[in-house]
């Protein structure tokens, strides 16, 4: 099975409407919002648009291959084959244009029997304002990261389809797919012969990350930082937008790859402490558990010695207990993921949150 994401561009659009639509006009509107968009342009495009979309059904393989590259590479990849258990993972620009051009790999795709596809918008990601494009790239790292991680655990293999899409992204996304994917796969608008890269042996050099482990978590997440705490920090990792610092996208993509091997162990937090019943606990975790729980613990973290209020998410859920288990735990939150019962009790003490244990629903 395969997880393939696959970026998209405007190509669907401007080779299927070049006969009754004027491809730099395409072209004008590709970084607006529907409401932004000409309406005299917007009413004829729609209307033809449907036909398009509409008329997909009665091509044939070569006609669907001439309506984009990112299609040509996935009709090569399967070899005119298509697997109906592979996910697809279609990322576009947030746009009209971007969306409506997806929606044609979408029903190409579901024309080959393939109906596990999603189609991510990352919010604002236009390349039209680089710092809401540099933002967005960083939200793509933490939105893929774990469901990457998740679906190769899975047993899937996962490939970047970077054929189509606009270079601003796809180059951004390369150095993504070098950590994350199995492979890429390209192919040359009219070409038929696929190219296809594996993933290269890289290792990143966590030292760094580990002695400043505090500081990428808050950068992370937006939180304030001292300028004096980003010495010897590389400057490819940090960006400074407006006057406050965050991750750079290349940043973003090594933290979530990293994080996932330091979150392994117990981490130090400013509010937190450990009872030696939680850490006996802990060490009976598997990998994915402990990531997970760290996690939780990171949020809890934030939210308590930040006091913002968008880290008590709901995925977290701490609160106080009442009742007679009361008496023995002030509090507990839900540590894993999905529909997991355990939990994990905690008193406050001194300002410090004590994490005393994990167990089963107590009531």
């Amino acid at each position: 099975m395969n997880y393939i994401l696959t970026t998209i561009g405007l190509s669907s659009l401007t080779n299927g409407l070049r006969e009754v639509l004027n491809t730099g006009e395409i072209y004008k509107y590709s970084n607006m919002n529907e409401n932004d968009i000409d309406k005299e342009f917007k009413s004829k495009f729609d209307i033809e648009f449907k036909k398009l979309k509409e008329n997909l059904s009665s091509k044939n393989n070569e006609e669907l291959k001439r309506l984009s590259a990112e299609i040509n590479a996935l009709f090569h990849f399967y070899k005119n084959g298509f697997l109906s258990k592979d996910f697809h993972k279609l990322l576009i620009t947030d746009t009209y244009l971007g969306k409506k051009s997806a929606e044609i790999v979408e029903e190409v795709l579901k024309l080959k029997g393939i109906s596990n596809i999603s189609i991510y918008s990352p919010q604002d990601l236009k390349t039209s304002d680089i710092e809401s494009f540099h933002l967005s790239l960083s939200e793509i790292v933490k939105d893929l990261s774990e469901e990457l991680e998740g679906y190769k655990s899975s047993g899937y293999k996962v490939i970047f389809n970077l054929t189509g899409g606009f270079k601003s992204v796809n180059s951004f996304m390369q150095s993504m797919a070098s950590l994350w994917a199995d492979e890429t796969i390209y192919i040359f608008e009219s070409s038929k012969e696929l190219l296809t890269i594996p993933r290269l042996p890289l290792k990143v050099d966590e030292d760094i990350f580990k002695e400043k482990i505090e500081v990428f978590r808050y950068l992370e997440d937006g939180l304030n930082v001292d300028e004096n705490e980003l010495e010897n920090i590389p400057k490819s990792l940090i960006i400074k937008i407006g006057d406050e610092y965050t991750l750079s996208p290349w940043g973003e993509i090594v933290w979530q790859k990293v994080k996932r091997d330091i979150f392994k162990n117990l981490i130090n937090y400013k509010i937190i402490e450990y009872s030696n019943e939680f850490k006996k606990d802990f060490e009976k975790l598997n990998d994915n558990e402990k990531f997970q729980i760290n996690k939780m613990l990171d949020l809890l973290d934030k939210y308590k010695f930040s006091g913002e209020e968008k880290f008590n998410l709901h995925s977290l859920r701490y609160h106080s207990l009442s009742g007679e288990i009361a008496s023995k735990y002030g509090f507990e939150f839900y540590p894993f993921d999905g529909n997991d019962s355990r939990r994990a009790f905690c008193n406050e003490k001194d300002g410090k949150v004590i994490i005393e244990k994990i167990d089963a629903h107590l009531k």
